[in-house]
């Protein structure tokens, strides 16, 4: 956690894993798509060189339409066992679309820049089955389109390469007639999901996954299946199972639209290009214009091809072998003679919209969203837009952010989308957060059903979270807002240190010290003594015209329950928390964090039971070491240098104090009246 309360709950000096190596390198022709991934570990890559085609180094790859996609892989070496996966959680806003997998494992990928970053616990990396039949074939489905490849719902065989798109909604029997003609003779890709694109100018189908879905029921028409798992629905790899052959890759050469009747009838009907494109169109999900125009033109050329209507019903061996006898004998099967119309387009196009009206592509991701709340912030200075569908969201981050109202933004605008869902949980404790970072992506995971990603380059945030948070006041903008903000920090060339920070007459006092040092609790007594209580926990950094100045963070100041034996109002003023097993409580800074100050003196905070209070001079060298540590966590994009070398040139102090956080304040006093503020150097 990197706000308030979640700096100090643990080790989160390379929180965003900056540290992370991924030395290891392998390449791929994945659905014709160049794919490189970059890890730490041997296992996932063996796991991609036997999901996917490797590429010689010395190689050439002709992609036709396709572009190359990239994934970087960390995983995380623990003993420390993580929750039971469960299904995915996929959810994304716009270009950021986030994967979560278990609380610790996740993925973030930018589909503008096809390219994937993630962290996985070694528990879940070591699952073969994992990588095989969830994570590759997710990961093309979510990136295919963004990298030329056209996703269509539908199941494909091929006889000698030429391939066979069996399409479908739900029910139609893709997975049962797929895997008799498998069985018949034909190899298999899919029974479910194909992916179409261009491969050395030809058009290519892919099978993104490999393995097969069949209903209890349907276990009937297999005999080889009848010792597998007892479920209403199963999965299974058909190649072990039954014995039958896969291929990677094949040219689609016809597409039959599945009909499935409750009798034993076969018909086979000629369909017409605009109705087949219609038909493959429906199953599409939402995408930018460029990229849907793109798959439009893919279908049009796959329409092309041999286009049937099959109805049929009863055993799905009996239609594969009348499949079998027309495509490899190239002998119509009885009730489907050559230019025989097909029934009516209702027939084929179940739907209660009025005629002619166009559905809406679906968006299962939920990318496309209205976020139609929307407001313009100011923050240190600074100028962000908040786009957003939750009207609490909306109210905290105007409220918490409104001390700024009145300052003049001097740099550039920032791009927040938050959106909020409903979860069946109404646990009132916040997640734990989990995150990584590469280049100029990172991502915070909380829990494993909310995110919060940011793309510098783009200068754009994205969140998504659970509404019983973003009703949560004190927590959404002590975890969720202020973590966002940290993120951005460096795109708003702002440096953030772990300090709280007090001020008096324009003079600020930058007070550090470890968890339970007392940095808040002081920091409010200061105010107490008619200091102005900036920051409680983080102040953000920057260099105006040489002078380093400090701005305060904006969420509430949050304390210990343990503060009330000093500051017994926070038991009746205080907004209650939780984050984990810890609980804490808030009070607002008011607007005491709303301007700059040029710090004048650096004091590091030492708490000793019946110490005796002794402020002490630290030597240049044992600042130094001291501020190298300032930062909340190593983050390679934070302009951090000139910042830190300002702070090394002012005096520094080691405060030695008993337990009463007052004798504390007492000595800051004393410190801003001695000195004053200090120019940095050029």
């Amino acid at each position: 956690m990197i706000a308030s309360a979640g700096v100090e709950a643990g080790n989160a000096r390379d929180f965003l894993k900056t540290d992370a190596k991924t030395p290891l390198r392998g390449v791929y022709l994945a659905a014709g798509v160049r794919l490189t991934i970059e890890t730490n570990s041997d296992f996932v890559l063996r796991m991609a060189q036997d999901s996917f085609e490797p590429v010689r180094s010395e190689q050439r790859i002709d992609p036709g339409h396709a572009q190359d996609v990239g994934l970087r892989l960390w995983i995380e070496e623990t003993a420390d066992p993580d929750e039971p996966p469960k299904s995915p959680y996929f959810r994304g806003l716009g270009a950021l679309v986030f994967s979560g997998y278990s609380r610790r494992s996740s993925l973030l990928i930018n589909l503008k820049r096809r390219y994937g970053a993630g962290r996985f616990t070694s528990h879940l990396a070591s699952d073969a089955a994992f990588w095989k039949t969830v994570f590759f074939p997710s990961f093309l489905a979510i990136v295919g389109p963004a990298a030329g490849l056209t996703p269509l719902h539908a199941a494909c065989v091929s006889w000698q390469g030429r391939g066979v798109i069996l399409a479908g909604d739900s029910g139609a029997g893709k997975s049962t007639l797929s895997l008799a003609l498998a069985q018949a003779g034909f190899d298999f890709l899919s029974d479910d999901r194909v992916l179409i694109g261009w491969r050395s100018g030809l058009l290519s189908a892919w099978g993104p996954s490999p393995d097969a879905k069949l209903t209890r029921e349907s276990r009937a028409y297999f005999p080889a299946l009848e010792n597998l798992e007892d479920e209403p629905s199963f999965r299974f790899d058909p190649v072990e199972s039954m014995g039958i052959h896969r291929a990677p890759s094949c040219e689609p050469q016809w597409i039959f639209f599945l009909d499935r009747r409750p009798d034993a009838a076969f018909s086979l009907h000629d369909i017409g290009p605009e109705e087949a494109a219609l038909l493959l169109q429906r199953g599409l999900h939402r995408e930018t214009e460029e990229i849907a125009e793109q798959q439009r033109r893919t279908i049009r050329a796959l329409t092309e091809r041999r286009r049937h209507k099959l109805c049929y019903g009863g055993d799905p061996h009996a239609a594969a072998r009348a499949l079998r006898l027309l495509l490899v004998e190239g002998r119509r099967p009885l009730g489907t003679e050559d230019g025989a119309a097909a029934p009516p387009a209702a027939s084929v196009l179940s739907s209660s919209r009025p005629p002619g009206a166009a559905a809406a592509p679906p968006d299962p991701l939920r990318r496309f969203r209205p976020l139609p709340l929307q407001a313009d912030l100011l923050v240190m200075g600074r100028s962000i837009r908040l786009e957003t569908d939750n009207t609490s969201v909306l109210k905290h981050a105007v409220q918490v952010l409104a001390p700024f109202r009145n300052a003049a933004p001097t740099r550039s605008h920032f791009l927040w989308r938050i959106a909020c869902e409903p979860h069946e949980t109404r646990a009132l404790s916040w997640p734990p957060l989990a995150a990584f970072s590469s280049g100029a992506l990172r991502y915070v995971n909380i829990g494993r059903r909310g995110f919060i990603a940011v793309d510098l380059e783009a200068r754009e945030a994205a969140g998504v979270l659970p509404e019983r948070l973003a009703d949560d006041a004190a927590g959404f903008c002590s975890v969720f807002l202020a973590s966002m903000f940290y993120l951005t920090a460096p795109a708003l060339g702002l440096t953030a240190i772990s300090a709280s920070c007090v001020a008096k007459d324009g003079k600020g006092l930058l007070i550090f010290g470890p968890p339970n040092s007392g940095k808040t609790t002081s920091s409010y007594c200061a105010a107490k003594l008619g200091m102005r209580f900036h920051a409680d926990q983080s102040s953000f950094l920057e260099l105006e015209s040489g002078i380093v100045r400090a701005w305060g963070d904006f969420w509430p100041a949050a304390f210990r329950p343990d503060a009330a034996r000093f500051l017994p109002e926070l038991l009746t003023a205080g907004q209650t928390f939780s984050y984990l097993d810890q609980t804490f409580l808030c009070i607002d800074k008011n607007a005491d964090a709303a301007i700059s100050v040029p710090p004048a003196a650096c004091v590091f905070l030492e708490r000793r039971a019946d110490a005796l209070p002794k402020l002490i001079p630290l030597p240049a060298p044992e600042a130094r070491e001291l501020l190298a540590a300032a930062p909340p966590f190593r983050d390679d994009a934070a302009p951090n240098d000139d910042v830190l070398d300002a702070l090394n040139r002012l005096p520094s102090y080691r405060l030695v104090y008993g337990d009463d956080p007052n004798m504390a304040a007492l000595f800051f006093r004393s410190v801003l009246n001695t000195h004053a503020a200090m120019e940095a150097r050029q």
